[in-house]
């Protein structure tokens, strides 16, 4: 798994690509939790690089929307694929983390 950020404006944009998974999600959620401690205004996570979900990945993507709440970082993921999409879904996860179709809509 790779793993790209920048900032845009105030909000950071985190890429990782590959799959997220039992052996990348540690250290994903490694990265994320570093770069949330720079407290920026907001951390959109742009999945469309992500080809697999499992329940690791799903836990770090839980783990990062729980520091932001706690820090009053806003937080949100966009551009998932249909198969991470329905994962998302499936698992409820919409219901706690904001998604959105494109960065342009997540940036709005």
């Amino acid at each position: 798994m790779e793993v790209n950020f920048f900032l845009e404006d105030k909000t950071l944009i985190v890429a990782p690509s590959g799959k997220l998974d039992t052996f990348s999600a540690p250290k994903f959620g490694t990265q994320l939790a570093k770069l949330l401690e720079d407290r920026p205004e907001s951390c959109l996570l742009d999945l469309s690089g992500v080809t697999f979900l499992s329940s690791s990945g799903l836990q770090v993507l839980l783990a990062g929307a729980k520091t932001s709440k706690k820090e009053g970082i806003r937080y949100g993921v966009f551009g998932m694929q249909e198969m991470v999409n329905d994962v998302f879904f499936l698992s409820g996860f919409n219901n706690f983390i904001d998604s959105f179709e494109t960065k342009e809509e997540a940036l709005s």
